[in-house]
């Protein structure tokens, strides 16, 4: 389920079997890291609507949170939406491909972000694209399965 107007019906219908958030962590630089920061965050975006797609019924996945890249509060904002979002969701999780908020991350975080490598899907082939984002997704699925299993 997304964040849109027909999913929240239906979440609100069957909320007792979804109970994992997603949220994309975005980060935006504009000047010297420009295109590299913009290929990142499309691909946490291409992996975060596969994932929805195929846990559909399971996960809701939140809009992306997008912060400056040079910011100095995002691990304490990060923190903030966990909390809210928690009273909703037994289970959140964050993925990024941000190396600086991978290394920054505090103990509270640790166990809910997600790092994955980013790929640039930029004059790939959509095949081997796909191949590419259902490797990350089996992945991200063990991760997933172990912290519905405890």
């Amino acid at each position: 389920m997304k964040w849109v107007l027909s999913d929240v019906d239906v979440y609100n219908q069957s909320k007792e079997y979804v109970d994992t958030a997603i949220i994309p962590l975005i980060p935006v630089a504009l000047e010297s890291e420009f295109k590299g920061t913009v290929s990142k965050g499309e691909f946490i975006t291409y992996v975060c609507n596969e994932l929805e797609r195929q846990l559909k019924g399971r996960v809701f996945l939140f809009p992306s949170f997008s912060y400056l890249k040079n910011s100095t509060n995002v691990i304490e904002n990060v923190l903030e939406w966990k909390t809210e979002i928690k009273q909703e969701f037994k289970h959140v999780f964050f993925l990024t491909s941000d190396e600086v908020l991978k290394n920054a991350s505090s103990e509270p975080l640790k166990e809910n972000l997600i790092w994955l490598p980013a790929v640039p899907f930029e004059h790939m082939d959509e095949k081997l694209m796909r191949k590419l984002l259902q490797d990350q997704i089996e992945q991200i699925l063990n991760i997933l399965l172990q912290s519905w299993n405890n």
